[in-house]
């Protein structure tokens, strides 16, 4: 008689509960209204330099508070939310309660993920719609006040505005599957937010690393360069917010190869923390 693992396989359905588990507890810790008020807040206090007559400058100067707002903010709420969610179902020992279930590790991690990520994107949409919203009052005004300044139209690239947030959504889920991966053997959510914000650091200067690589002349270091800059995303690449403010749109294909890019070190550092957790004594 085959036994109930053996009956069982994988289903994307449970990874689905997982997810929309995580997604709903996320939404309601006090940490994602704390963060979604600052950004917000942040972004409206941009409106304070208006007094300072930059024309159609200010609006630049709103897109990119707008967009420092949820580099940083989502930045920091996909490595807190991913470490406390995740750890905190090991520390509070439900996810021996869940995993008693019929169900495989590797969909926990992966519900985990896509439930962390997911919060975040959410969090990145609300922001996006009132940098919409604020840029796009804002310019009504100051076209009224200076035509002469708009005499080709408006001058803001909405849909670069959106396509700045899809952006980064893809960045954050990099991060959010690096802090899953510290968290199924972390010994504390911590240490998970820790090495988290520490590996954000060095994604953003990863391409120095690169650049070291490809201009190096002792092997050994450029061998040490060559595994950091393959092991290590480069969030670098996904800095886009100076051509995409005020200037021309991107290429379709960047936006494809910046996904690709994505769910490549997205599958990568997942599959790695499914091996790692399944080696996990809980």
């Amino acid at each position: 008689m085959s036994t109930t693992n053996e009956r069982l396989h994988w289903s994307f359905l449970r990874v689905r509960v997982i997810a929309g588990n995580t997604f709903r507890e996320a939404v309601r810790m006090k940490l994602f209204l704390a963060m979604t008020i600052l950004a917000i807040g942040t972004l409206a206090s941009s409106f304070l330099f208006q007094e300072f007559n930059f024309g159609s400058s200010e609006l630049k100067f709103i897109a990119d508070f707008g967009f420092g707002g949820m580099t940083v903010f989502g930045s920091a709420l996909a490595v807190i939310v991913t470490a406390q969610l995740f750890y905190g179902e090991i520390e509070h020992r439900t996810a021996l309660t869940l995993l008693a279930k019929p169900i495989y590790r590797s969909e926990f991690v992966l519900g985990k993920f896509l439930g962390a990520w997911a919060t975040v994107a959410c969090f990145l949409g609300m922001v996006t719609i009132c940098l919409v919203f604020a840029l796009w009052g804002r310019e009504t005004s100051i076209m009224a006040e200076y035509p002469d300044q708009f005499e080709s139209g408006r001058s803001v690239h909405y849909v670069a505005v959106i396509g700045f947030s899809a952006i980064q959504a893809l960045r954050i889920g990099i991060l959010c599957s690096i802090v899953v991966l510290f968290s199924t053997y972390a010994s504390s959510s911590l240490f998970a937010m820790v090495m988290g914000v520490l590996i954000w650091i060095v994604g953003q200067l990863q391409h120095i690393a690169t650049e070291a690589w490809t201009a190096g002349d002792s092997w050994l270091l450029k061998g040490v360069y060559a595994v950091a800059s393959f092991a290590l995303p480069n969030f670098h690449l996904f800095d886009v917010g100076d051509q995409l403010a005020l200037g021309e749109n991107l290429p379709g294909a960047i936006y494809g190869k910046l996904g690709l890019y994505a769910l490549l070190y997205v599958s990568f550092y997942l599959a790695v923390a499914g091996a790692s957790f399944n080696r996990r004594e809980l």
